[in-house]
């Protein structure tokens, strides 16, 4: 049931989306790619967010998790580079559990797809299932959305491995992402 009403709460929000010309102006939980986490949270939270966090393995981004509650979210994910002191948000994911429930998620997926289908249509599209970058025995089920101003919209669910789950507590889940064109160069240059 709280799935269902996490994608309706989902689907009445996309009014951001809606009104959005630049990945600039699209938000989670009120944060936008180039926005300052400093905004939203002070620098000791940040610094606490900084003790549990990931980083690429060139270690020029960092990936925090934001203890803050959402009623669409059970994770507000944040990336940004990790010598910036203005902490100039890259990427920003709301996460939504789906603990051991890789098809519930995959069928949420869809209807948000669908909704930004109609939302981002001149965005080129591309969707694939594959095994996910990180964890070769995870899979990941993405649609992204590259925006001709730039920037990348995804919405994911991903089947973490056992192996994943044992080491880290990752469940499955489904993540929605704004994606700032620089970070997503990055991405596609470490990953590729």
């Amino acid at each position: 049931m709280k799935k269902i009403i996490i994608i309706f709460l989902f689907i009445l929000n996309l009014q951001s989306f809606c009104k959005a010309d630049d990945i600039r102006d699209l938000e989670i939980e009120g944060m936008s790619i180039g926005d300052s986490l400093l905004d939203f949270i002070n620098i000791n939270e940040i610094k606490k967010a900084e003790e549990n966090a990931t980083s690429y393995p060139d270690k020029k981004y960092i990936v925090i998790f934001l203890n803050q509650e959402s009623d669409l979210y059970d994770e507000i994910q944040i990336t940004y580079k990790t010598k910036d002191r203005n902490y100039i948000i890259a990427s920003v994911n709301g996460i939504v559990l789906y603990p051991d429930n890789f098809n519930k998620c995959k069928k949420d997926k869809i209807k948000i797809v669908d909704e930004f289908k109609s939302i981002f249509k001149d965005a080129n599209f591309e969707e694939n299932e594959k095994p996910h970058s990180y964890d070769l025995n995870s899979i990941v089920d993405k649609s992204d959305f590259y925006l001709k101003t730039g920037g990348l919209v995804r919405v994911a669910c991903t089947d973490w491995s056992e192996e994943m789950f044992t080491a880290n507590g990752w469940e499955d889940d489904l993540k929605i992402s704004t994606i700032g064109e620089k970070f997503n160069i990055y991405l596609s240059k470490i990953y590729d």
